[in-house]
């Protein structure tokens, strides 16, 4: 699966945590054991809490997120008195957590826990969410469960609460041990069958009859549960579930972390002795009342309108209010609204054979079956009428705490062709844990009585089908039409439920619709200054010249279907493999129980092969590459050739199938590597040839991109306007007014900068939205420009830049490099065609304009020489 930017942002701002929180602990370890030996009580040094000082060394670094820099960070301590790293991934409904937290938990393996088996425990806090993800996690051709498998070598068990496990089950597989909250809970402890002793955990305790060892044990890990001593043989520990996880020390992954904030919740996660906890949540919450006070540790900050520009989510949302007390006008006007949007996507399949089938929610008043006559909108209600507006049997479904329609054999994949379901009739059973990128329209029916219901409705309706774009207006958008007496009302709690769903900053994109269409309404529009009015900028766009006439060109289609995979030696990558190389996760290390006497109650075996029979799937092994070599005969082909170099030079089958894990992640990031070097070549090849254009083309403009002489904005006109450092409006900006919070602080400080210089003609903020400018380069992601703005140079001659600017911490990186690559081949590629006519208002390209394309560092800007 391809990742989106913001995700690889996520991991790459995590796994620079994890360096440094490894860093860290290495140095607090060097300190015990310097402890340990010391006679002289005066030189015992203080043992540093290490997740905080790497905490620290993250936000002098500058990558926490901005708008925590003041929140101190929360320590957090298991209940043996270990510190224990916790951090908060802060993204929203539908931005991919568990995507994420599954490729989390391949780099804390890998370089935290340092070996790729044992114990993960997955908390969720509700039944909808905790079946969605065992469904996910137990399909072996789900996204989420490839990337487990590709972290383990395919060694991987996911376990509930009643699962049997035993102690090679951990020692030889990555165990995910999934859970809701509160089977974990710690106020009836006694009844849960999380804490009872029980016959099918096995392996992890000393012999009941070996009173001393559970002695020892007791004393080590002091949280155990265990039997009163009530014939004086000392404690037994209980063959629980709980004491197991205790004993492991567990990763832990807390699914909406916000509902984790309760003291008993987090008494009960650091109850079960983590060995590092990553929180997931769209909302986290602070507690600064607590004592000491509590803060969800940011880690990242993920805003909605990075989904609407990765095209997660459907955005703007549209609210069509319906005053009236007749429900059956407002439901009729959302099944004409649904029908259209159905009209629209048979359109759709015909022209791309992409397959969307608009998908309605209806929430109503009562579910109840002695509820329907109490006067309010009943389930059975709104269904007749269904039925009646000529709506099938088979189109309605019902999803209530009484009747689940949807758990019928027909209705179990709502994104199935053979699905026929068009309405699912609620009225609140959908609020969490339910998903389908299908869900278009709202009808909010109960809103007069329960408005908060309806907004919590709200996120079911937002993700994109596809995670893509379609182009039709209508199937890009979401629609919401509520039976209630104020708009005001409607939209405010609109707004909230956004909020809810970590897209505060997306509440300006509701739109209010009076009329039955529900479609979107216009938002304020920004115009050009007066003395740009007329000015027509053009700009080249990157274009494929390989067929009859010219058209964008298409990254699949023309770059990544010309490479020539016969080129890629895999004999290269298993040359690099060395004979006696030795991965992390076939080796075991056993804990075993001692008396003590050195001041030491368990003592570690030497690390010790694991000698469960294994061996290298070449199957599994292409289905981890596909997304890196699209045709899969090839890739089944490159895996051979692998593993045929991996013999030849002397590996045994057994020895290769130990290393799975290891040779597919070489062979992943050797793939990776080498499919951006084949995509670069060729389509530098391809400029070269001319095949691939960068030009502008003044007497033919159809190919090239015009700056729009109107832009939208979501921003109310009492926004704060930006202006000069000294205190002056910005003046030369193509569009007006400018407003703060279209920038970040770097990039507010770099637009007056170019303000404030003579030589400017003009500039233009380019943002990643459609209809602005963007180059397609070798990567599948569009590059897409921060600042578009022309001077004037030596000679009266002028000269347009395209920047991307980067902050310092990003210099260097892949993604920079890359950007910084393009746009410099871009620019050394440019070339014009005739002269524009004399007289006309617009860049006058050829001896009086050139265009430079470059990537600039925000410390780099004020030195640079604009020329």
């Amino acid at each position: 699966m391809e990742l989106k930017e913001y995700q690889r942002r996520v991991l790459t701002v995590f796994d620079a945590y994890l360096d440094a929180v490894t860093t860290w602990r290495a140095k607090a370890r060097k300190i015990i054991l310097a402890n340990k030996d010391e006679t002289d009580r005066d030189l015992i040094r203080p043992v540093p809490d290490f997740p905080a000082k790497a905490w620290d060394a993250m936000r002098s670094r500058g990558l926490l997120p901005a708008c925590r820099a003041e929140v101190p960070y929360s320590s957090h301590k298991d209940a043996i008195g270990h510190n224990v790293p916790s951090v908060c991934l802060k993204i929203p409904t539908g931005g991919g957590k568990t995507l994420l937290a599954t490729s989390c938990i391949s780099q804390l393996m890998g370089k935290y826990v340092e070996r790729q088996t044992g114990m993960v425990l997955w908390i969720v806090p509700n039944e909808a969410i905790y079946s969605q993800t065992v469904k996910q996690l137990k399909n072996r051709d789900h996204p989420y469960r490839q990337m487990l498998d590709r972290a383990a070598a395919g060694r991987v068990k996911i376990l509930e609460k009643d699962s049997p496990l035993c102690r090679q089950d951990v020692d030889t597989h990555l165990c995910i041990l999934v859970l809701m909250l509160q089977s974990a809970g710690r106020q009836s402890k006694e009844t849960l069958r999380v804490f009872r002793d029980r016959g099918n955990v096995v392996g992890f305790f000393p012999n009941e009859s070996d009173a001393g060892a559970h002695a020892l044990l007791a004393q080590e890990v002091i949280n155990l549960d265990r039997y009163e001593d009530e014939l004086g043989l000392g404690p037994i520990i209980k063959d629980s579930l709980g004491n197991v996880l205790r004993f492991l020390r567990p990763i832990v992954i807390v699914d909406e972390g916000h509902k984790a904030y309760s003291t008993i919740a987090i008494n009960t996660v650091y109850g079960f002795n983590p060995r590092f906890v990553l929180e997931l949540s769209a909302t986290p919450k602070d507690r600064p009342r607590d004592t000491p006070p509590r803060f969800a540790n940011w880690l990242v900050d993920v805003r909605g309108i990075e989904l609407a520009e990765e095209e997660m989510i459907k955005v703007p949302l549209n609210v069509k209010i319906n005053p009236g007390s007749d429900w059956r006008n407002c439901l009729r006007e959302s099944l004409d609204h649904l029908n259209r949007l159905q009209q629209q996507a048979e359109d759709l399949i015909a022209d791309t054979a992409r397959y969307i089938r608009p998908i309605m929610l209806v929430q109503v008043e009562r579910t109840g079956a002695d509820q329907r006559d109490a006067g309010f909108i009943h389930a059975e209600d709104a269904r007749e009428f269904l039925l009646t507006a000529g709506l099938t049997e088979a189109q309605i479904a019902i999803k209530t705490s009484e009747t689940n329609d949807l758990h019928a054999p027909e209705n179990m994949d709502l994104l199935h062709p053979s699905c026929q379901v068009r309405v699912i009739i609620t009225k609140q059973a959908l609020q969490e844990g339910w998903d389908c990128p299908f869900a278009y329209v709202l009808c909010a029916l109960g809103a007069n009585h329960n408005l908060a219901a309806m907004t919590q409705l709200v996120g079911r309706i937002l993700r994109q089908p596809h995670a893509a774009k379609t182009g039709v207006q209508g199937l890009d958008e979401c629609h919401v039409f509520c039976l209630h007496d104020r708009t005001r009302d409607v939209v405010e709690g609109i707004k909230r439920g956004l909020e809810s769903d970590g897209m505060a900053d997306l509440a300006l994109t509701i739109t209010e619709g009076g009329d039955s269409s529900g479609a979107r309404q216009e938002t304020r529009t920004l115009r050009r200054r007066d003395s740009f009015a007329d000015l027509r900028i053009f700009l080249p766009k990157v274009v494929w010249a390989g067929g009859s006439r010219l058209r964008p060109l298409d990254y699949e289609q023309d770059v990544l279907a010309g490479v020539d995979w016969a080129a890629l030696d895999m004999a290269e990558l298993a040359g690099r493999i060395p004979l006696d190389v030795r991965e992390a996760h076939s080796h075991v290390t056993r804990i075993t129980v001692t008396d003590g006497a050195e001041g030491e109650f368990f003592a570690a075996d030497s690390a010790q092969e694991v000698v469960e029979a294994a061996t290298f799937d070449p199957v599994h092994a292409t289905r981890m590459v596909t997304d890196l070599i699209p045709n899969p005969w090839i890739a089944r082909a490159k895996v051979q050739e692998f593993l045929g170099g991996l013999l030849a030079k002397g590996f045994t089958e057994e020895r290769l199938g130990h290393l799975s894990s290891y040779l597919i992640e070489e062979m992943r990031r050797f793939l990776s590597v080498k499919r951006d070097a084949l995509t670069e070549s060729y389509f530098k090849e391809q400029v070269r040839t001319g095949m691939i254009q960068f030009r502008l083309r003044i007497d033919d403009h159809s190919h090239d991109w015009q700056m729009p002489f109107e832009l939208e904005t979501e921003l109310p006109e009492s926004a704060r306007k930006a202006c000069r450092t000294d205190g002056n409006p910005i003046q030369k900006s193509v569009f007006a007014p400018v407003y703060e919070d279209d920038f970040n602080r770097d990039e507010l400080e770099f637009a007056c900068y170019l303000d404030e210089k003579k030589a400017l003609h003009w500039w233009h903020r380019n943002v990643v939205r459609a209809g602005q400018y963007s180059l397609q380069g070798w990567r599948r992601n569009k590059v897409y420009p921060d600042f578009i703005f022309a001077m004037s140079i030596a000679d009266g001659q002028e000269k347009v830049f395209v920047i991307e600017t980067k902050g310092d911490q990003l210099s260097g990186n892949l993604d920079s490099e890359y950007k910084r690559k393009l746009l410099h081949l871009m620019a050394d590629n440019y070339h014009q065609g005739r002269a524009s006519e004399a007289g006309r208002l617009e860049i006058q390209i050829g001896k009086k304009t050139s265009i430079a394309c470059d990537l600039v560092l925000m410390s780099e800007w004020k030195t640079h020489g604009w020329e």
